[in-house]
């Protein structure tokens, strides 16, 4: 964590004047653009399937691919940023007529980033899958951000759990 020490009163001062805000240079993340992302993710189990919770905030829906191939489940997509969706905005404008461009252009200059700190990018994650799994029949669901992917088990593999007695 970051702390910033305020060593005199004129600091202090300058600190609490309205417009030492609005005045300061915008802070940017110095990382690449095309850096990937690492979404987090719970992997829990009970009788009947297995289920992998993914945290994925400010991702669209459409922007998120679950594949499988033999035994891997594969987990992929890309968050996008506000600021990136803005400059292909005012980058397609400058190609229209120049009415179109002006509004496109003051619309992009209403937003200017002051600081970033999340991450945008692309993301992947793969897990291996058990050979007890009916891939066929997954189902996924995507709510407030999380992405849910339930992997039932086969029914023989369901049926043959039992309890040995000990003597």
């Amino acid at each position: 964590m970051r702390m910033h020490t305020l060593n005199s009163a004129n600091d202090l001062d300058a600190f609490f004047k309205p417009l030492h805000f609005l005045n300061r240079q915008p802070v940017y993340r110095k990382k690449p653009q095309t850096e990937d992302i690492h979404p987090l993710v719970d992997i829990s189990e009970n009788k009947q399937a297995f289920f992998i919770h993914a945290e994925l905030p400010g991702v669209k829906q459409s922007d998120v691919k679950i594949t499988v191939d033999k035994n891997v489940l594969s987990l992929s997509g890309k968050k996008a940023s506000v600021f990136s969706k803005m400059n292909s905005q005012s980058s397609k404008s400058q190609t229209e007529d120049t009415v179109t461009s002006e509004a496109a252009n003051q619309s992009a200059e209403g937003l200017q980033a002051q600081m970033v700190e999340r991450a945008y990018g692309q993301f992947a994650r793969s897990f291996t899958l058990p050979e007890s799994v009916d891939s066929k029949n997954m189902k996924a669901k995507f709510s407030d951000g999380v992405l849910t992917i339930e992997i039932p088990k086969k029914e023989e593999e369901i049926q043959r759990s039992f309890e040995v007695e000990i003597n």
